[in-house]
C-alpha cells in the first residue's frame, strides 16, 4: 500500500519514462499474443486471414504495422455464423472461463465477454480512487448503474476504502443522503446525468443544503456520458469536485486526474493507437482519430487491436499529475458520425446547446438519419411539457435558431415528451442517430 500522503497509489510505474513503458508492453505483448491465438477462435481466424502469426511480431514497430485488427462486427459475426455466446472470443472448455458478461449494447447488440478475473478494471479503478481522495479506513458510496463489467468492490478494497452499497437509483437518494450524514464517506461512486437530476429536485423538495451535505466527500466518479455545462456549474455551486470516467476500448477504464486534462490510459495494461478511421493509418497527437485498444493484462479478453468505434484526441505528453501515461478526449462514436451540407456532425456537437434551454434540460434528442449525407439536419428533441412558458412551436424554433448558428446548417426540430424518449432507455443509453 502506498503512503497516505503519496499523490499515486503505484508511484513506479504511473509516473514511469514513457522509453519504459514501452519496454513494458513489449515484454508483455508477445505472451497476451501466443495466449490469444491458441485460446480465442477469432483472433485465430483473424491472425490467419492476414497471414501473420505471433512468431512474425518482434517488437511494437512490427505490431503497428503488421498486426490486424478486428471490431465489434466481427464479433457479433462469428457469434452468429457459430452459435458461439462469446464470439469466438473464448472457448466454453477453457478451464480459466468463469464468466461471459457483455456490453450495454447501447449502439448495437451487446458485445460479449469472456472473464476469468478484471485485473485491470481493478487496477485501474483502484488507482483512479486513490487519485480522488480514498485513503484506508474511510468509506465510500458505491452505486453502480451496471453489474455486467467493470467498478466493483475490488477497487476500493485495493486503496483499502470501505464501499457502503446502495442500487443506482434516484428514487435511493434519502436513503445514500442518511448514510452521507452518517459515514461522512469521502467518495461517491457511480453519480450519472439521472442521479445528478434526481438530487436536483430532491434538494428542492426537501430544502437539504447540498454543500452542507456533500461537504464531506472529496471526489465524485461521473460516468454514462460527457458532464454538460450546466450539470458542472451545479455541481460546483454544491462543492462537488466530478471526475469522469469512460471506457478504455472495453478493455478497462479511463477516468481523469485531478488535473481534469483527459481521460488516463494506464498504458501498462493495454496498448492505445489511434487509428484514421476510415484505414489503419495511425493519427497525430491532437488530431481526431478512432482508437484501438490492445490488452496486456487480461487474456481472456484478447482484444488485439480492437476497433473500438469510439473517436479521439490522444496526448502523450506529460500531464500536470506527473503521470506519463497517454490521455485522450472522446469526440464521439464513429459510426454516429452523420454529413449535412458537407459538414461532418456529432451528437456532442448538439447536446450542450439543447440542453441550455430550460424546457430541454434533460438533454434527450435524437438525430433523424434518412441517407448518409442530408441537407438538413433533424432533430428529434424531448422537453419537458410542465416546463412551457411559451407555444411549443416557438421553443422548436428557438431551438432551430440555436442549433443552426451552432453550426451553420438548416435544421428541423421535432418536439416530443421527454417521457416518450425515455421509453428508449436510461438517458445516457438513448441511441443519439436513428433511423427515418
Amino acid at each position: 500500500m502506498a503512503s497516505t500522503n503519496s499523490r499515486y497509489l503505484n508511484e513506479h510505474v504511473e509516473t514511469m519514462p514513457r522509453e519504459q513503458i514501452h519496454q513494458l508492453q513489449e515484454h508483455k505483448l508477445g505472451a497476451i499474443l501466443d495466449y490469444a491465438c491458441e485460446r480465442s477462435p477469432l483472433i485465430a481466424s483473424v491472425w490467419e486471414k492476414a497471414g501473420i502469426k505471433p512468431g512474425d511480431i518482434s517488437s511494437l514497430e512490427d505490431f503497428a504495422a503488421r498486426a490486424p485488427c478486428f471490431d465489434k462486427d466481427d464479433i457479433r459475426a462469428f457469434r452468429d455464423t457459430h452459435n458461439d455466446p462469446t464470439g469466438g472470443l473464448a472457448r466454453l472448455s477453457d478451464i480459466d472461463l468463469n464468466k461471459i458478461a457483455t456490453t450495454s449494447g447501447t449502439t448495437g447488440d451487446p458485445t460479449p465477454f469472456p472473464i476469468r478475473v478484471r485485473a485491470s478494471s481493478d487496477e485501474g479503478y483502484a488507482r483512479d480512487f486513490w487519485e480522488m481522495g480514498a485513503r484506508p479506513g474511510e468509506y465510500a458510496i458505491l452505486a453502480t448503474f451496471t453489474f455486467r463489467i467493470g467498478i466493483g468492490n475490488h477497487p476500493f478494497i485495493n486503496t483499502g476504502a470501505v464501499p457502503i452499497l446502495f442500487r443506482h437509483d434516484p428514487h435511493q437518494i434519502p436513503r445514500m443522503a442518511d448514510a452521507i450524514r452518517k459515514f461522512k464517506p469521502t467518495l461517491f461512486s457511480l453519480m450519472s446525468t439521472p442521479m445528478l437530476l434526481g438530487f436536483e429536485k430532491w434538494f428542492k423538495e426537501s430544502g437539504v443544503d447540498p454543500r452542507e451535505l456533500f461537504a464531506p466527500i472529496k471526489g465524485v466518479l461521473y460516468g454514462g456520458e460527457a458532464l454538460s455545462p450546466r450539470l458542472k456549474a451545479m455541481t460546483d455551486r454544491w462543492g462537488l469536485e466530478l471526475f469522469e470516467t469512460t471506457s478504455f476500448g472495453d478493455v478497462m477504464s479511463a477516468t481523469e486526474c485531478r488535473d481534469h486534462s483527459g481521460f488516463h490510459a494506464f498504458e501498462d495494461m493495454a496498448i492505445a493507437e489511434c487509428l484514421d478511421p476510415n484505414g489503419n493509418t495511425p493519427v497525430a497527437d491532437g488530431e481526431v482519430g478512432e482508437l484501438v485498444v490492445t490488452t496486456l493484462a487480461n487474456p481472456e479478453v484478447p482484444f488485439i487491436r480492437f476497433r473500438t468505434d469510439d473517436l479521439v484526441v490522444m496526448n502523450r505528453e506529460t500531464c500536470p499529475c506527473g503521470r506519463t501515461h497517454a490521455r485522450f478526449h472522446i469526440r464521439g462514436r464513429k459510426g454516429d458520425q452523420i454529413k449535412v451540407q458537407g459538414k461532418l456532425i456529432l451528437p456532442l456537437d448538439i447536446r450542450f446547446a439543447i440542453e441550455s434551454e430550460p424546457e430541454t434540460q434533460g438533454g434527450l434528442f435524437q438525430i433523424i438519419k434518412s441517407a448518409s449525407e442530408m441537407d438538413v439536419l433533424r432533430l428529434r428533441v424531448g422537453h419537458n411539457p410542465d416546463a412551457l412558458t411559451t407555444s411549443s412551436s416557438e421553443l422548436a424554433g428557438r431551438i432551430e435558431s440555436i442549433v443552426n448558428n451552432l453550426l451553420d446548417v438548416p435544421v428541423q426540430v421535432e418536439l416530443t415528451p421527454d417521457s416518450e424518449l425515455l421509453k428508449l432507455g436510461p438517458p445516457h443509453k438513448i441511441p443519439r442517430v436513428t433511423k427515418a
